[in-house]
């Protein structure tokens, strides 16, 4: 069994929390007053420290600074982000064209840019389109292609007559 957690680990675990967060000290001596009455840390009693530990842990989970623990429900997942210049970058068009191909005949059950973003962090391991280099580019878009073909989803558009 483990020891109970002392005073001064506690302390210095509220310490390290707050500066995760990038709390100022007004800002961590406000916090403090919210959720205990307390102004100071080395004022609290231990049931006041524990929930004031428990406040910024999960303050920590909601801004994705910490995974939530085993039995947990995660937080909500950060948004992806792209950048505003990727509407305007004709290889993303035609990633975007593929994976709605792919999610036209069934292939892909989620057709949207953020699927397509996660699609592609799974297969570059890059945050986001834009950090991608030239060969990473061509390598999701190949992956793409070769997917459709396996899945005997046509790639070019159709002719017009």
């Amino acid at each position: 069994m483990a020891a109970p957690a002392t005073r001064q680990s506690q302390l210095a675990a509220i310490h390290m929390a707050q500066h995760v967060l990038g709390l100022s000290a007004d800002d961590a001596v406000s916090v403090k007053l919210q959720v205990t009455g307390v102004a100071s840390a080395g004022s609290m009693t231990a049931p006041q420290r524990k929930a004031y530990l428990a406040h910024l842990s999960a303050a920590q989970q909601r801004a994705g600074l910490i995974a939530p623990r085993p039995g947990q429900r995660p937080g909500p997942r950060p948004p992806l982000q792209r950048s505003v210049d990727d509407a305007d970058d004709e290889r993303w068009c035609k990633a975007r064209a593929l994976w709605h191909a792919l999610a036209h005949a069934g292939v892909v059950h989620t057709n949207t840019d953020a699927a397509l973003a996660t699609y592609v962090k799974r297969q570059t391991k890059c945050d986001a389109w834009r950090f991608l280099n030239s060969y990473q580019v061509n390598t999701v878009i190949e992956a793409l292609k070769k997917w459709c073909l396996r899945a005997h989803v046509p790639t070019d558009p159709q002719p017009r007559s």
